[in-house]
């Protein structure tokens, strides 16, 4: 294991351990935990979860729902559990290591809500980092974007949740794949730009299992002013655990 260090979110109100070297979490994080349905006692599941910087988040929001998390780095997954205790939320928090494709201890058709940050750049795309838990993280290896989703499939309840954040430039896959096999529908593309009239980078997009109605586009968040600072939508998200309106 890398040398690990402590880390926050939402103002501190989420502690987070995490390898000092390799991926990060990021307000990626934290805007993706905001996009969450969530109502008191909720069974909420975070795909590739990592150190559980998402899932923490999304606690930080409603204490009263249980969080299972899953990655496929068991270092991860180790400090994932120390954060749970860190942050005094050990009795609403689980946490597995596993693949995807293979594992049987989560169990389907349970939970209300699905959140995920798959790996951004496709297979084949880009160059690997040298360092494992950053290209892990930030490139798609044997599971592809399609694993993603059918997991999150068998996982939901019947109309529950998916919410997830990707890359504005492989929204057309993202839709590709939620409604490929009708598994989702009732898409909601929430857009993020980093400045008033940029081109967005990142999109989360919500969708029902098995619920069909028109894709709606929503007007989306402009993170920073002119002046580099952030917004007062996005720092209330960022500072105070608001919820985004999907």
């Amino acid at each position: 294991m890398n040398e690990v260090i402590e880390t926050t979110l939402l103002r501190g109100r989420v502690k987070l351990l995490q390898p000092k070297i390799g991926f990060h979490a990021s307000t990626d994080s934290v805007f993706l935990a905001a996009g969450v349905s969530l109502k008191d006692k909720y069974k909420v599941l975070d795909v590739g979860c990592g150190v559980g910087s998402v899932g923490l988040c999304v606690l930080a929001r409603n204490k009263n729902i249980s969080l299972t998390g899953i990655d496929i780095q068991p270092e991860l997954i180790d400090l994932a559990h120390q954060n749970a205790g860190l942050n005094g939320v050990e009795t609403q928090a689980r946490f597995f290591h596993g693949n995807i494709r293979t594992e049987k201890h989560i169990e389907d058709n349970a939970f209300n809500a699905v959140v995920m940050n798959p790996p951004y750049l496709e297979s084949g795309t880009h160059t690997a980092s040298p360092e494992k838990i950053k290209a892990t993280s930030h490139g798609e290896g044997e599971l592809t974007l399609a694993d993603w989703v059918k997991y999150a499939h068998r996982k939901l309840k019947q109309g529950g949740h998916l919410t997830m954040i990707h890359r504005a430039d492989r929204l057309d896959d993202v839709i590709v794949e939620l409604e490929k096999k009708r598994w989702f529908g009732s898409l909601v593309v929430y857009p993020l730009w980093s400045h008033a009239g940029e081109d967005a980078k990142r999109v989360i997009v919500q969708a029902r299992k098995e619920r069909y109605a028109p894709i709606v586009l929503k007007a989306g968040m402009v993170i920073h002013r002119e002046d580099g600072k952030y917004t007062a939508e996005a720092d209330a998200v960022l500072s105070e655990a608001a919820a985004l309106t999907l």
